[in-house]
Order: C-alpha cells, then structure tokens, then sequence
C-alpha cells in the first residue's frame, strides 16, 4: 500500500507540474493577456534592483550555466573512477536530455527575447524556455537527488540516525540549501540580466521539477536491483 501511495504521490506531482508548464506554454503561444502584464509587472520589480554589485554576482552566476560549464562538469565526473557511476552517468544524462528538450521546445515556440536594448550581456537564439534554468534544475536536482539517496542508503538523514553521522547530516543539508539557493538564483539571474521573460523562467521550473519525479524514481529502481 505505501509503494501504492508513493506512485500514485509522484504521478500527481508529476501531471501537476507539467500541467502547469504546458499552461505557461499555451498561454506565450496563443499571447493571452495575462502573460504580457505578468511578464512585464516582474520585469519592473526586478529591473529597480539592478546595481553595478548586483550585476557583477549575476554576470558570472548565469555563466555557469552555459553548455561549456555544464559539458566540463559532467566530462570531470565521468573521468574520475569514483565519481563517473555514482554522479558522472545520472548526471551527464539529465543534462543530455534537458538540453534536448529545450532546444526542440525555443525551435518550436520560436519565442523572441526582451528587446536588446533590456540586455546586460550578450544573449542570442529564443527565448522559450529557459534553457539555463532547464538544465540547472535537471543536473543539479539530479545531483541533490543523488546525494540525498546515497546518504539515507549509509543510514544518515534520520532522527534515529547514529550520533557519529550527525555531521555528515549537517554536511548534507549544508550541500542541499547550497544547491537550491544556485538553482532558484540561476532563474532569477536570468530575469535580472534582461535575457528571458519571466515566463520563460516559470516554465523552466516547471518543466524541471516535472523531469526529476522520473528521475527519482530511476535512482530508487537501480537501488533495488
């Protein structure tokens, strides 16, 4: 019944968020009104913030989540022996596939970028959906997804936990708060730096979280064999 409960939890999840990604979708496509007065009323809020600090933590921040980024990451990974079946494969996959995604779903929509003259770097192709908010939520929730499962499999992250795995349990949510603080900063970097609409971000984490409910429930299945 508990594994009953945990499918059904996930595929409720799972049609959630990609429901409220295909919404998103529809509404760019078909220019309902809410999109422009949304996109447009972030945008304001966002843009007052805009500082020489600001900018100059951003500009960098929002690099790293190019494909060079990404490709050097996941080839690291995949060459050192302790790391390529743990992290390197699961996460060199979740990048394969997120940026095939998001390259099938900007030459589908075709969706044009904020006007240049809104840019504080260079930004070329379309706008939906964000591609770098995509792919940081699919490697880096694969990665917290993996950390999360190897360290409950050693018999942490529990209250009845032995007192000697304490630290590695404040180690783990240190790794955790970290990941999602750079995944939730890498949308908003985004937004900031005047290169996609609000609504490309949204989706992207929409679409994101609705990838890793597969994802995690792949890693869950190669424990059991």
């Amino acid at each position: 019944m508990t594994t009953y409960n945990g499918s059904k939890g996930r595929l409720i999840r799972f049609f959630l968020f990609f429901f409220l990604f295909s919404f998103i979708a529809f509404s760019v496509i078909f220019d309902y009104p809410w999109v422009s007065a949304f996109d447009h009323g972030i945008q304001t809020v966002v843009f007052s913030l805009r500082n020489q600090f600001l900018t100059a933590v951003f500009t960098p921040l929002t690099y790293s989540g190019n494909w060079q980024f990404v490709t050097a990451l996941c080839l690291v990974l995949l060459a050192l022996p302790a790391t390529r079946r743990r992290y390197g494969l699961p996460m060199t996959a979740s990048a394969v596939v997120s940026v095939s995604l998001y390259q099938i779903l900007k030459y589908s929509i075709c969706r044009i970028r904020p006007d240049v003259s809104l840019h504080l770097i260079e930004q070329g192709g379309f706008s939906f959906p964000s591609g770098h908010t995509l792919s940081c939520v699919a490697v880096w929730g694969t990665f917290l997804l993996l950390t999360l499962h190897y360290r409950k499999a050693s018999g942490g992250i529990s209250p009845a936990a032995p007192q000697r795995s304490r630290p590695d349990d404040r180690r783990t949510t240190t790794i955790v708060s970290v990941c999602v603080i750079y995944i939730a900063l890498m949308g908003f970097s985004r937004i900031y730096l005047g290169v996609h609409w609000p609504t490309d971000v949204l989706a992207s984490y929409c679409l994101g979280l609705a990838f890793l409910i597969p994802v995690a429930r792949l890693i869950e299945k190669s424990a059991e064999k």
